[in-house]
């Protein structure tokens, strides 16, 4: 039986590809200052410097709280992310806003560093 740590990292590591750590170091604060529902918002538009890149990792997310089970098996990406939290209740939005932070950082491990 494998603990949340070697989840996390297994899927970080198999999903990263080729991912912009920059990008991905600006969602962790997103979602602290404005909250899981706001920050995936703000990366649904794609424009912006990295907000593709933002977008993409926003979509690992949903992937991998699908994954644990803490969304609906429809969540598929940022928008349907939203949707299914903002029909259920306060705890487990804050459930998956945590296990959110918790992934990004290793996704963030794994990311290549911007070539700029």
């Amino acid at each position: 039986m494998q603990n949340l740590e070697q989840l996390r990292a297994k899927h970080a590591l198999a999903n990263v590809g080729e991912l912009d750590k920059s990008a991905i170091s600006k969602l962790p604060a997103l979602i602290l200052n404005n909250g899981l529902l706001a920050a995936t918002a703000f990366t649904l538009d794609g424009g912006g410097d990295n907000r593709a890149q933002m977008k993409t990792a926003m979509d690992l997310v949903a992937h991998y709280l699908r994954e644990r089970s803490l969304v609906g098996a429809s969540v598929s990406d940022g928008r349907t992310l939203i949707a299914d939290l903002t029909s259920r209740d306060s705890i487990a939005l804050q459930g998956a806003a945590t296990e959110a932070l918790a992934y990004l950082s290793y996704l963030k491990r794994f990311a290549t560093k911007s070539k700029e």
